[in-house]
């Protein structure tokens, strides 16, 4: 399976719309994931020890296996499904702000040609309506200026200050 990609019946183009932001958000919760795990084995092994002293060591390590047996297999299908349904509400918030960091990355060099939607179920979905606001008066600023003078680059910007400074 592909991570990037979802489902065609999907609006969504990607499961992880910022991996950065995603990933650690991800490894934050495998983090508590495995904290509650190992929590909960040690408890175990405690209890099986407490209850069974009369038992060698071996045979207490293998009726904690043989207990844990039961549990393990859910674990390994509840943990993806998990990670699948916290990527996807982590995209909730994280593709919204991936697609305010492009479009003003595009309004920047001046090919902002529509204004920004988020989807339906997307958090923050006021900030593409300001943001859309401040584009037209970009827009419309830029165009009252000059036609003929091209949108400057992110890396020329303090150049031209200095410039104007001096």
């Amino acid at each position: 399976m592909n991570l990037k990609q979802f489902s065609s019946n999907s609006t969504r183009r990607y499961v992880v719309a910022d991996g950065h932001v995603q990933g650690a958000i991800l490894r934050r919760v495998g983090l508590y994931a495995f904290a509650a795990i190992l929590y909960y084995c040690v408890v175990f092994c405690f209890t099986v020890f407490g209850s069974h002293p009369e038992g060698t060591v071996t045979d207490q390590i293998l009726l904690c296996l043989d207990d844990a047996i039961s549990w393990i297999p859910g674990l390994l299908v509840i943990l993806p499904i998990a990670a699948y349904d916290l990527l996807a509400t982590t995209n909730r918030f994280a593709g919204p702000i991936c697609r305010l960091r492009g479009e003003l990355q595009r309004l920047i060099e001046g090919q902002s040609p529509q204004p920004l939607n988020f989807r339906e179920n997307d958090h923050w979905t006021d900030i593409a309506e300001l943001f859309n606001q401040v584009r037209e008066e970009l827009l419309e600023l830029r165009a009252q200026s000059s036609p003929d003078v091209e949108p400057r680059s992110p890396k020329s910007a303090p150049k031209e200050v200095a410039d104007v400074l001096i």
